[in-house]
């Protein structure tokens, strides 16, 4: 099941790693990843689209919104 959330993280030099890190050991899929400059300084955007067979959206809410850097997580659109 695809995926698509956006997350903003505190702009740190290993915030990304973790994210990444974190949907590979929980064993989600990346399929695109997109990190751009949020509105807010000293925060990032990530856009990602995800793919995992079974875990439910509602689990990785939860797994990523744990992440120390982690500001804000929200679901979006596939394709937008």
């Amino acid at each position: 099941m695809q995926q698509a959330i956006s997350i903003i993280l505190k702009r740190q030099g290993d915030s990304l790693v973790r994210l990444t890190g974190l949907l590979y050991r929980r064993g989600y899929v990346i399929e695109s990843l997109s990190v751009g400059p949020d509105t807010c300084q000293g925060q990032v955007r990530v856009k990602a689209v995800v793919t995992n067979s079974q875990a439910a959206p509602r689990q990785l809410y939860s797994h990523v919104s744990k992440l120390v850097d982690v500001v804000k997580v929200e679901a979006c659109p596939l394709g937008g």
